[in-house]
């Protein structure tokens, strides 16, 4: 191949890597499941996955090989997808918090307000620090220290333990 040709194509692949990653699209579980994940992923660089139930979540979370969704799911981050789960409030106290804090995931809840994860066991005043207005979703055993809960109330922060 001539250099004008390798020039072109290269310059191709950028244009569609960029025109990917400002793209976005937001499916139900049932559309992400129905759907072709290798097309999807292709075009699209950023996936939102509209109100998820519990069994998506403990299927993403334990890597379930047979939940198409969570497998698609994996799949999606493998490529470099930017994935947010939007979740109802009534959920939080049931997601597998320690595992899918793993996982490069952002949550939302219904209204579009920033859900995070915190896997450890211990909430300190440098964890909530850094947020303003989200919801924090504490794993069941946590500790959450004087400061740290004070510094939650001021910055509006909810904070909310798994059952």
């Amino acid at each position: 191949m001539n250099e004008d040709k390798v020039q072109r194509i290269v310059e191709e692949v950028v244009f569609r890597l960029q025109r990917r990653a400002q793209s976005n699209i937001a499916l139900s579980t049932a559309q992400l499941r129905d759907a072709d994940s290798r097309t999807l992923f292709s075009r699209y660089g950023n996936l939102r996955i509209l109100l998820a139930d519990l069994p998506l979540l403990r299927g993403i979370a334990e890597q379930n090989d047979n939940d198409i969704a969570a497998i698609k799911l994996h799949y999606a981050l493998a490529l470099g997808v930017n994935v947010q789960i939007s979740l109802c409030r009534s959920l939080l106290t049931s997601v597998p918090v320690k595992k899918l804090a793993r996982l490069p995931l952002s949550f939302c809840d219904e209204n579009g307000q920033s859900i995070i994860l915190h896997s450890g066991q211990l909430l300190s005043y440098a964890d909530v620090a850094r947020l303003r207005r989200q919801i924090l979703v504490l794993r069941r055993r946590c500790i959450v220290t004087a400061l740290a809960h004070e510094a939650a109330s001021v910055r509006n922060i909810q904070l909310i333990r798994q059952e």
